[in-house]
């Protein structure tokens, strides 16, 4: 053993503080709980025949629109010009967040509050509705603005997330192959009873966020916890 030397002061939390972090990860988990009780108890009828349709017959149909984002050529916005903010693929693999800036007039897709995005590539295939400031869209992201009238854009988004989905509509079956995004496909239902899935879709994403935010706290506290191990000092 190294000569003994006492342990720096360092930021680790206190312990009201790590106490709060375990009732409010507690309180998160119960939530979760209930929530995966409620989602548990979806009935599924497989022998009910169900038919789709592609996005490019929806184009077509008029029920949707489809634009796709590409990477300025120009490069950064020119200081002074009007903006918005650029999402790339690599940012959706971070976390989620643009990057980058891009002039207004050279965005090939903008997307705005209520457009479903659709990321086009197998390692970062999803699909969402946009909310927030207009955002404008890079290479193999691709932006759909539905007729109200005929789709809900939340239900779009629903069928579209589906990984069965994704994989079907890929070109190749590596990881960087991309997605076909007019062979994706959408159940045929009346826009009243999109209504039931959009419920279940917005619980699912729900459900999701908060699973998400969870692990994040429970690992932050499993780093803290560790840290105040490491320093000595348990009380046995």
């Amino acid at each position: 053993m190294s000569p003994g030397r006492y342990m720096p002061a360092s930021a680790e939390p206190s312990g009201l503080e790590l106490a709060a972090s375990w009732k409010k990860l507690e309180t998160q988990l119960t939530d979760l709980a209930c929530r995966a009780q409620r989602l548990s108890e979806l009935g599924f009828d497989t022998e009910r025949p169900q038919t789709t349709v592609g996005v490019g017959d929806l184009v077509k149909a008029g029920a949707l629109s489809l634009r796709a984002g590409q990477q300025p050529v120009d490069g950064a916005a020119a200081p002074g010009s009007s903006t918005v903010p650029l999402l790339a693929v690599a940012d959706l693999l971070a976390d989620g967040t643009p990057s980058g800036l891009v002039d207004t007039t050279s965005a090939s897709a903008i997307a705005e509050t209520g457009d479903v995005v659709v990321a086009g590539v197998v390692r970062a295939f999803k699909a969402w509705v946009h909310e927030g400031p207009p955002t404008a869209l890079g290479s193999q992201l691709y932006a759909l603005r539905v007729d109200p009238a005929k789709l809900d854009a939340h239900f779009l988004a629903g069928c579209l997330r589906a990984p069965s989905n994704g994989r079907q509509a890929g070109t190749h079956a590596s990881s960087s192959s991309r997605v076909d995004v007019r062979r994706l496909q959408v159940l045929q239902l009346p826009l009243e009873e999109q209504a039931a899935y959009v419920e279940v879709f917005r619980a699912l994403r729900d459900f999701e966020t908060q699973l998400f935010d969870a692990g994040g706290m429970g690992r932050g506290l499993v780093s803290d916890v560790i840290d105040l191990l490491a320093a000595g000092g348990l009380s046995v």
